[in-house]
């Protein structure tokens, strides 16, 4: 331990602290000065974040790019329910006008009873935009929420035929959504989800 070593903060003394509230100190070994990382990291504004898993350590600034991926097997997933839903990758269904899309989150048998299709986002996700789609073949149009089961994040409205997109701030430790569409009676559409032009931020 070194206890001659001053810490200056935004040009005032500082003395860092563990979690617990004690004091820690930096350690000069062999020429070269450790400082407490997590103590300095957290007084300047950063997170700081151990995965045991691969063994690393992340540190995140408030002001820092969010990364955006699109949605892909590694960062999305299909829960399945009692709908008649799941992952399609049919080119001849996911073509909408002159768009053709490759995958896509399907919900089938959409009429007057609302049906949905649920599926989990990476923890600590903060935001996702998705591209909805809608296909009756009688002609018919649709609405569509989404949202959890206790809460509704989003509510739209899509054309037969054609795609709308939403933007949606996810709130903090939600993993599972539900993309739910309501139909016409007597309807038999199909609601996408499609992954091609959907994206998370996290």
């Amino acid at each position: 331990m070194n206890h001659g070593i001053k810490f200056i903060l935004n040009g005032e003394s500082w003395n860092p602290k563990d979690s617990n509230g004690a004091a820690v100190k930096p350690i000069s070994y062999a020429g070269t000065t450790y400082v407490p990382l997590r103590s300095v990291a957290e007084a300047t504004g950063a997170e700081i974040k151990w995965d045991n898993d691969t063994q690393s350590i992340s540190i995140s600034t408030g002001d820092q790019e969010a990364t955006r991926q699109p949605f892909n097997t590694s960062n999305v997933s299909h829960v399945k329910t009692y709908t008649e839903s799941g992952i399609t990758n049919n080119v001849d269904e996911l073509l909408f006008g002159e768009t053709q899309y490759t995958s896509a989150f399907v919900v089938q048998g959409v009429n007057s009873a609302n049906q949905g299709v649920t599926f989990k986002i990476k923890e600590g996700t903060k935001k996702i935009g998705i591209s909805i789609g809608f296909k009756d073949p009688k002609g018919t149009n649709a609405t569509y929420s989404i949202g959890t089961k206790t809460s509704t994040f989003a509510t739209g409205s899509v054309n037969n035929g054609t795609v709308v997109t939403n933007t949606l701030d996810i709130p903090k430790g939600t993993t599972e959504l539900i993309l739910e569409f309501k139909g016409q009676p007597g309807a038999n559409g199909k609601g996408y989800l499609l992954w091609d032009e959907s994206w998370l931020e996290k």
